[in-house]
């Protein structure tokens, strides 16, 4: 009896941690099973490229760029690289990260990997859309949110950033 209301205990807390957990992902797209090898070939020989672009209040980009850039390298343990928001530093350009902060409701990817750059929409909390490209075709699409009280340079932005990084390269 123990074990099973330990067991509903566990579950309610589960329950609700989701309700107020400090930031969610969600893969919304992928054109392949996998993109680890696409992410290893982006970023054999140099730094990945990250293009991030909007605002939301706290989260304007040229400020918050080099918090995502170092979050995404420290996110990936499994394989280290380095990545870089100037495209000459890139060693592929056509392999991209696009970091949209605020994107507009229901804005198409395909658009995004094009060079489309919509303007910010914001919501009642921090929104992002995260996109790896190859080429102009999306091989990665998520999107992402942070609760309004957390603070880009802080380690639970950080580990957001981390989380959906992973899940991007997986």
């Amino acid at each position: 009896m123990k074990k099973i209301l330990a067991g509903l205990a566990s579950l309610i807390g589960v329950a609700a941690c989701g309700q107020d957990a400090p930031y969610g992902s969600n893969v919304n797209f992928s054109a392949r099973e996998s993109t680890n090898s696409y992410f290893f070939t982006a970023t054999s020989r140099g730094p990945l490229f990250v293009d991030v672009r909007g605002a939301y209040p706290g989260f304007v980009a040229e400020e918050v760029t080099d918090n995502i850039l170092r979050a995404m390298e420290r996110g990936m343990q499994t394989r280290p690289f380095k990545a870089t928001n100037r495209m000459e530093e890139a060693h592929s350009p056509d392999y991209r990260v696009y970091w949209l902060i605020a994107p507009p409701k229901n804005f198409n990817a395909n658009r995004l990997c094009k060079g489309e750059i919509p303007d910010s929409v914001p919501q009642d909390k921090p929104t992002f859309m995260i996109v790896f490209c190859v080429g102009d075709e999306v091989y990665r699409n998520m999107s992402g949110w942070v609760q309004k009280d957390v603070d880009a340079g802080s380690e639970t932005f950080s580990k957001f950033v981390g989380v959906v990084t992973r899940d991007l390269f997986k």
